[in-house]
C-alpha cells in the first residue's frame, strides 16, 4: 500500500512546475467608493421550490446490513437526514444569518469575489482574511466573524479586534467561477487585490485551513510585503523535499519528523480516495452529481463525519441536522459542486503543493494543530523546515477539520492568541 500511495502522489501532485501570480487588473476604490458593490443574499424562491422537490422526490437506499460508516454514509442516516431536510428545512435562516452581515461582490479580473466585511471595534484593529476550503464556505464563519470583529460584544477586550474579511473561493457560493479551472495560488492572488485594492489594508494577516491554508501561506510568500502573518491550521506548501505521501521527511530530520511522514504516507486508502476522485477524476463526479442535491449532500456529509473529532462529544452532539443541511445548500443553491472541485483539478497539472528548491516562507507564521483525526499536523521541527519564523504553534486537545464550526470559542481565541504574539514579534 505504500508503494502504491507514493505512485499515486506522484501523478497527483507532482506533475508540474511552480506557478505563476496573477497580474494587477482590479479598481482600487473602498467598498464605499463603488468598486465593490452592496451585495445582499437571497436564492430565488423557484430554485428553493425545485430543491425541496428534488429531495422530497428522492428515492433513499435501504440498509446494507454492514457496520454504520464503515464503508461511507448510512443509507438509514440518510434517509433521517433527507426526512428533516425535507419537512422541517427553511433555508431563508440561514439567508438571514449570512445578511446579518455586510455582504458584497468585487470585480476581480473580471469576475465577480463575493466576501463579508466587517470592521472591527478598537482604535487599531487587524485585518485578518479568512480563507475556508472544501467542503466549507463562507457560512463556515458565521459563529465566529462577531467574535473575532467585536471582542467586547462577548466580555472580551477590544483591542484584540480584527477587521474581518472572509471570502467566498472563486467557483463556490456567490463568487463567480473563472473561465477555466485555476490554482489555489492564483485564487490567493485575486485575494491580495482585494485586500488591498479594493479594501486599501496595506498590510494584512492571512488564515485557512484546508484549501484556505494553500492559499493563506502562498500569498505569504507572493506578497511578504503586504501579508504581516499568516496561520494556518492544515501544512502546505511544504519543505520541497517532502513531498506529500512520499514518506519522506528531508535531511537530518528527526525520529518525529520521520515517524509522522511515514505515518502519512501509510494513510488507509478510505482516507484517500475522496481527493484522488476529485484530482483524477473530479469532472465526472460533478456530472454524477449534477441536480442530484442528496448525492451531492451524501459526498459532503460524508467528510464532515469522517473529519470531525467525535472523541469525546458524538457527531450529533457536534452539528445540529439544520446545520448540516446548511452547509450543503450553500454549494445546492449556487450550483457550486462541479467548480468547487476545480482547484483539486489544478493539483494535478501544478505544484501547489511544495514550495520551490530551497525557498522559505520567510514572514511570521502560526500554525495549530488541531486534533484532526484525518489530516493531523506535523510536528513543529517539521513546520519550521519551511516556516523558520515560526512564531505560534498551538496543539489543543478538541476540535478537528472544522474548528470555527467544532470548537468556535477556542478558535477565536487561538487567532487572538496568533494576533498578539504577531504584535509583539512586529515591536521587537
Amino acid at each position: 500500500m505504500l508503494a502504491i500511495n507514493r505512485q499515486i502522489a506522484a501523478l497527483a501532485i507532482m506533475m508540474s512546475a511552480a506557478l505563476t501570480p496573477v497580474t494587477s487588473t482590479a479598481q482600487t476604490d473602498t467598498p464605499a467608493g463603488g468598486s465593490a458593490e452592496p451585495f445582499v443574499i437571497e436564492v430565488p424562491q423557484e430554485r428553493l421550490d425545485r430543491v425541496m422537490a428534488q429531495v422530497r422526490d428522492h428515492r433513499f437506499l435501504p440498509n446494507a446490513g454492514i457496520e454504520p460508516w464503515q464503508f461511507g454514509i448510512p443509507q438509514a442516516w440518510l434517509a433521517e437526514m433527507g426526512a428533516t431536510w425535507a419537512a422541517d428545512y427553511d433555508w431563508r435562516e440561514a439567508e438571514e444569518r449570512l445578511n446579518a452581515f455586510e455582504n458584497f461582490r468585487a470585480d476581480i479580473d473580471g469576475k465577480k469575489l463575493h466576501f463579508i466585511h466587517e470592521p472591527g471595534s478598537g482604535e487599531d484593529p487587524t485585518p485578518l482574511l479568512l480563507l475556508h476550503g472544501w467542503p466549507y464556505s463562507v457560512y463556515s464563519f458565521i459563529d465566529v466573524i462577531e467574535r473575532l470583529a467585536h471582542p467586547e460584544r462577548f466580555g472580551g477586550d477590544p483591542e484584540d479586534a480584527f477587521v474581518v474579511v472572509v471570502v467566498s473561493i472563486p467557483g463556490v457560493g456567490f463568487s463567480e467561477a473563472p473561465e477555466e479551472p485555476e490554482s489555489l495560488r492564483a485564487s490567493g492572488a485575486r485575494y491580495h487585490k482585494l485586500m488591498t485594492e479594493v479594501l486599501g489594508y496595506e498590510r494584512y494577516i492571512t488564515h485557512g485551513g484546508d484549501q484556505g491554508a494553500l492559499s493563506a501561506a502562498w500569498m505569504a510568500y507572493d506578497f511578504p510585503d503586504a501579508v504581516m502573518g499568516h496561520h494556518t491550521h492544515m501544512h502546505y506548501p511544504r519543505h520541497a523535499s517532502s513531498p506529500w505521501l512520499s514518506g519522506q521527511a528531508g535531511p537530518d530530520a528527526t525520529e518525529a519528523e520521520r515517524a509522522w511522514v511515514e505515518a502519512e504516507a501509510a494513510s488507509p486508502f478510505g482516507q484517500l480516495a475522496y481527493i484522488l476522485t476529485h484530482v483524477a477524476r473530479g469532472e465526472t463526479l460533478a456530472a454524477a452529481l449534477a441536480d442530484n442535491p442528496v448525492g451531492q449532500a451524501a459526498w459532503i456529509w460524508d467528510k464532515w463525519y469522517y473529519w470531525t473529532d467525535k472523541r469525546s462529544v458524538p457527531f450529533e452532539g457536534v452539528y445540529t441536522r439544520e446545520r448540516l443541511i446548511d452547509e450543503v445548500m450553500y454549494y445546492i443553491v449556487t450550483d457550486s459542486f462541479r467548480t468547487s472541485l476545480w482547484p483539486y483539478l489544478m493539483l494535478a497539472v501544478e505544484n501547489n503543493a511544495t514550495l520551490p528548491e530551497g525557498e522559505v516562507i520567510a514572514n511570521p507564521a502560526g500554525i495549530t494543530a488541531w486534533p484532526d483525526p484525518v489530516f493531523p499536523l506535523p510536528p513543529r521541527e517539521y513546520v519550521e523546515r519551511s516556516r523558520p519564523n515560526l512564531i505560534h504553534y498551538r496543539t489543543p486537545e478538541r476540535g478537528g477539520h472544522f474548528p470555527m464550526v467544532e470548537v468556535p470559542d477556542l478558535y477565536v481565541e487561538d487567532l487572538r492568541a496568533f494576533r498578539r504574539t504577531l504584535i509583539d514579534s512586529i515591536a521587537e
